[in-house]
């Protein structure tokens, strides 16, 4: 099952029977930093490690949106 994702309404990401990846440069590339999972789960880089607020933002969540296969194929045709 493929799952996909439009992050700040121009990057293109999907997830893969539990892997990440991201199109970058005309190719899917494996997510290693895990920014995706980081988007989904509202992951804030900016705050301190150890501050309650680093993970769970709202504002950082909603960055990411899922799409249908149909408008990641349009995304993918509209990068061309």
């Amino acid at each position: 099952m493929t799952r996909y994702y439009l992050i700040e309404d121009r990057l293109l990401g999907k997830n893969e029977d539990g892997s990440f990846f991201i199109f970058i440069d005309g190719i899917w590339k494996h997510d290693d930093d895990l920014y995706i999972v980081g988007k989904l789960n509202g992951y804030d880089p900016y705050e301190p490690d150890d501050s309650p607020y680093g993970w769970g933002s709202t504002s950082v969540m909603d960055e990411i949106k899922e799409i249908s296969e149909e408008e990641a194929l349009e995304v993918l045709e509209n990068s061309k």
